[in-house]
């Protein structure tokens, strides 16, 4: 399993500007609506909300990684917005974010959610790995930063 069978050019968007959390969340649900990637955004935002209000989903040194399961999703999805400026998201470290990798995934693929939840956790807490995400100039340069490291990386 790699990252980049679940991450897409077309949800990638750099320079997202959001106020909070909530703006965040409602932002790239849009955009996801946008890329056709998302067919209810309603419940996918409920989802999230409730995700979040279990728990901050912030794993320090400005990322976020909220993940939401929906019974109607077809399969799961990795959506990243890179952050203009850091936002509060309730962080154990008080750090803002300004990395947000999203995950949305349909309910019966349980056991590979994890997988990947887990996955990408690793990856992301890799030295040096979220600056340079943060630097990308565009999507596809973004997945050649992904591709390059997620091949030395188990």
């Amino acid at each position: 399993m790699r990252l980049l069978d679940y991450l897409d050019e077309n949800l990638i968007f750099l320079n997202l500007e959001a106020k909070d959390k909530d703006d965040a969340f409602e932002k790239i649900v849009a955009l996801m609506v946008q890329n056709q990637a998302l067919q209810h955004p309603h419940d996918f935002l409920a989802a999230l909300r409730h995700r979040e209000s279990l728990g901050s989903t912030a794993i320090g040194e400005g990322i976020a990684m909220p993940h939401a399961r929906l019974k109607d999703l077809k399969r799961i999805i990795i959506v990243c917005a890179c952050l203009k400026k850091g936002i509060d998201f309730d962080a154990e470290d008080q750090k803002p974010v300004n990395l947000i990798f999203l995950l949305s995934t349909p309910l019966a693929m349980a056991t590979e959610y994890l997988q990947v939840l887990a996955k990408l956790s690793r990856f992301l807490k890799e030295k040096d790995i979220p600056n340079k995400l943060l630097k990308a100039g565009s999507p596809a340069e973004l997945i050649e930063i992904i591709d390059e490291t997620e091949c030395g990386f188990k």
